[in-house]
């Protein structure tokens, strides 16, 4: 885990969402169907295997799924099951993970999941 994980911290996947849980406390949650667009992003170029994906759900509101805690992934495993169209980690990991950084700073990030307009 990275300085800023506790030990508790943790994603828990269920068949109709998922729960993320810092310091022991539930801090957000989701269900399958409310999600509309997953990014991943790495934030340090110095750590190539940490990659947060962010989630954005129908309400607008983001959940942040930090690379370096338990059920990561599990988590990443049943969305690339039940988001239909989700990109495999096989195709979007790679690259992620060899890209620079921009020149100001700029976390590299890429859609991996976007839901189509209609689609539940």
């Amino acid at each position: 885990m990275d300085d800023n994980s506790h030990a508790t911290d943790r994603i828990v996947v269920v068949g109709s969402g998922f729960g993320v849980w810092m310091a022991n406390r539930h801090i957000a949650s989701g269900r399958w169907g409310d999600v509309i667009e997953v990014r991943a992003i790495r934030h340090d170029a110095s750590s190539s295997s940490r990659v947060n994906l962010v989630v954005t759900l129908r309400d607008g509101s983001e959940v942040s799924v930090n690379g370096s805690v338990s059920g990561y992934q599990s988590f990443l495993a049943a969305a690339e099951e039940l988001l239909p169209g989700m990109r495999n980690s096989s195709e979007w990991l790679p690259p992620i993970l060899i890209a620079d950084r921009s020149a100001n700073g700029t976390p590299t990030e890429t859609v991996i999941f976007k839901r189509k307009e209609g689609r539940q």
